[in-house]
């Protein structure tokens, strides 16, 4: 990695920051990867890493918060902001049960010594 976590911190708060106040845009994952100049592979070791792990969640995290709330407070992007916030890196919403097949419930009755 070429940014200490301290600069990394910077620079990914600054991409945020330019992109919520001077462009009015949606600060993307891949808008941020190329302001930080990163790679794919860059940015998978960055995930794994201590102290970069907690910037990228926090920038995860972010992003889910802008499609949020531009999705409640602004009824022409709440489309939009929902498909994006389907994908798993703005949040991975689903707007369907998800059938979880890990867990089984059995229920036993007493019948007087007999199940």
């Amino acid at each position: 990695m070429t940014y200490t976590v301290e600069e990394f911190d910077k620079k990914v708060k600054y991409y945020f920051k330019d992109c919520e106040e001077t462009r009015n845009v949606f600060p993307d994952e891949s808008g941020m990867l190329n302001f930080l100049d990163i790679e794919d592979d860059e940015y998978a070791e960055c995930m794994a890493t201590p102290g970069y792990d907690k910037i990228l969640r926090w920038a995860k995290r972010r992003r889910t918060s802008w499609l949020e709330r531009q999705m409640v407070t602004n009824n022409r992007m709440a489309n939009g902001c929902m498909n994006a916030l389907k994908q798993e890196k703005n949040g991975g919403y689903s707007d369907r049960p998800v059938e979880r097949k890990d867990r089984q419930l059995i229920v036993k009755l007493d019948m007087g010594g007999k199940e």
